[in-house]
């Protein structure tokens, strides 16, 4: 057999500029939409549950970084997030499925119980490599865009509720709504203290792009936006993103989120952002009729894969 041409190894600090290099390089020929920047490859880089180190793997050919995977833990519903890409140049020489074989044999290691992938619905090269390694399909999400240039916002009627922005220092707050919220959400992770203050600092956000809805004094909903300040502004086109919209369990189907949802576009209008997106799983039927309501329409599908992994053999 042929030995490959390129190392499989542990991602270093001193590869941050090839990485960003690589991921720029692969973009400008794949044209997948992802968001780059360098500021925004850090800050991922330094999520609070995130260890490039150990989490990271990148291949080298000919001296040179071409591919890697990073496997983001999630031990608390056991299982592991797998991302990553190889450049187009390089694909189709074992190099994927050697990224794959290594984050796999790493995963089952640290005990989880599955690894997922999310690819879009238009990657069939990348669904086909999937299917090919055992990963099956479970779950589809839908992308959906409104225009929120040429709509026309209805005043804000809170009635019964206030809102208003999250402040500095509430991030337990934000902590605990969000969990119960989404608690019986398919594939979420329930998050700590740390992670969402990580999150609520990122350079697309800050505190005060978090709507909060109150029920005198509990908070009942919110609608957490962000700013994608380096998308489409070449064009003119300042996007924003609906990032996280939820309802308290024991205030849900009274209109809290619409009400969350109107004040997080007013807010985005506000700060000069004439386009938002949102991602809604296909089998959120609530969310779905509401999202469509208000005026955003489908832009494009994604479809989550997953894999058993089998601890007998690690």
């Amino acid at each position: 057999m042929k030995k490959p041409d390129f190392i499989v190894r542990n991602y270093r600090p001193s590869d941050f500029d090839d990485y960003v290099r690589l991921q720029v390089a692969t973009e400008k020929r794949d044209r997948s939409g992802r968001h780059i920047s360098k500021q925004r490859l850090a800050e991922n880089l330094g999520h609070p549950s995130f260890h490039p180190h150990s989490d990271l793997f990148i291949a080298e050919r000919g001296g040179r970084l071409v591919g890697y995977v990073a496997i983001f833990l999630e031990p608390g519903i056991g299982r592991a997030l797998l991302d990553g890409l190889v450049h187009p140049l390089h694909r189709n020489k074992g190099i994927a499925t050697e990224l794959f074989a290594r984050a796999i044999q790493y995963a089952k290691k640290t005990g989880v119980k599955v690894v997922q992938v999310c690819i879009a619905e238009t990657n069939l090269a990348a669904r086909n490599f999937v299917s090919v390694l055992g990963l099956r399909y479970v779950r589809r999400f839908i992308m959906f865009k409104l225009d929120l240039a040429a709509m026309q916002l209805p005043d804000g009627t809170p009635g019964a509720y206030i809102i208003r922005n999250l402040k500095q220092g509430e991030e337990q707050l934000l902590t605990d709504i969000q969990n119960r919220s989404f608690a019986d959400a398919w594939g979420f992770n329930p998050n700590t203290r740390d992670e969402i203050a990580y999150r609520i600092n990122l350079s697309s956000c800050s505190p005060k792009n978090i709507i909060m809805a109150y029920r005198e004094d509990k908070p009942v909903g919110y609608c957490w936006t962000r700013m994608l300040s380096e998308k489409n502004r070449a064009a003119g086109i300042m996007t924003g993103e609906i990032h996280m919209l939820g309802v308290d369990p024991d205030f849900q189907k009274k209109g809290i989120g619409r009400k969350v949802l109107l004040a997080g576009l007013s807010y985005l209008k506000s700060n000069g952002i004439t386009s938002v997106e949102l991602t809604a799983d296909s089998e959120n039927r609530g969310g779905l009729r509401l999202y469509k309501s208000v005026g955003f329409k489908e832009l494009m599908k994604t479809e989550w894969y997953e894999k058993a992994l089998s601890q007998s053999h690690a």
